[in-house]
């Protein structure tokens, strides 16, 4: 069955997606002696691929997914020259060749997941999915009810707003405060930048759940697989998600539709016929003409 050429690579064991594609541009990869096209499929049963000149073999690999406690210190990566210390180095190699689901930053711990299962990795981070993510944060100080407030209702970053799903203060201690976030988004550095902004920085994140699998019980740097149960979860979970993105995005365009319907209404003329293009969006619809 035809299917996408990184997709191929992937189950090979050859590269994550992300390198696939990578290899794809940089012209490494060939089909049946033909230069490989971004996006494009191929049959690994049929076609012959090559990367480098050299064919590939590809083997249906079972689906194996682990969660991991990733301790500071630890870059989210499987290859980095400039890491000190890499996560892949705490998979046992029984796992195979695996890729993180989203990322940790290095001085961050707690649960990431890890997969050969592309598809739903990339479900999974996707933002349609909403999967939640919570975060235990010492930060420096004590946050005030005001701050707590603020960030309920969302803190406006440099790449856009953020609104947590929930924001708890669980202790104080000694001049710090430990507070509970919790996110269904995952941007880079997101929960020091929210902290940052509200005066408070971060003196230690670990994250304790993503979606329905807990850290709890889990020592730093180790790992377990997931149960058949676990996985069928996070993918009814990635299912509501998508289901709730569709159905808001709906009630979204009905609202521009109506408010459109209005505009017209209270400007006396005609509303366009339904599948003719609006032209002059945003601008006086009687200027129709220009």
């Amino acid at each position: 069955m035809p299917i996408r050429i990184q997709r191929i690579l992937q189950q090979a064991g050859l590269a994550s997606r992300r390198q696939a594609e990578e290899w794809i541009r940089a012209g490494r990869v060939a089909v049946n002696g033909q230069r490989a096209e971004l996006g494009a499929l191929a049959d690994p049963e049929k076609d012959q691929i090559t990367v480098d000149g050299r064919s590939i073999a590809v083997t249906e690999r079972p689906l194996v997914y682990v969660a991991l406690h990733k301790p500071p210190g630890y870059t989210t990566s499987l290859k980095d020259r400039h890491a000190e210390r890499l996560i892949s180095e705490l998979i046992p190699p029984k796992f195979g060749r695996l890729f993180p689901v989203g990322r940790l930053d290095r001085d961050s711990e707690g649960l990431i997941l890890l997969t050969n299962d592309g598809k739903l990795a990339h479900a999974l981070m996707h933002p349609s999915s909403g999967i939640k993510k919570v975060y235990e944060v010492w930060v420096e100080g004590i946050p005030r009810k005001s701050h707590l407030e603020r960030m309920r209702h969302g803190i406006e970053l440099e790449d856009g707003p953020a609104k947590p799903d929930e924001v708890v203060l669980v202790r104080k201690s000694e001049g710090r405060a430990l507070l509970r976030i919790t996110l269904h988004e995952g941007r880079k550095r997101e929960v020091r930048r929210i902290f940052d902004s509200i005066g408070h920085p971060v003196q230690q994140l670990t994250r304790t759940q993503f979606g329905n699998i807990r850290l709890e019980g889990l020592e730093a740097g180790r790992s377990r697989p997931l149960s058949n149960r676990e996985v069928r979860e996070l993918k009814e979970l990635v299912h509501q998600g998508r289901e709730r993105t569709g159905k808001r995005n709906a009630a979204i365009a009905r609202g521009a539709d109506t408010g459109r319907a209005e505009h017209y209404r209270r400007e006396g003329v005609p509303a366009p016929r339904s599948g003719s293009p609006v032209r002059n969006a945003g601008r006086n619809p009687r200027r129709t003409d220009r």
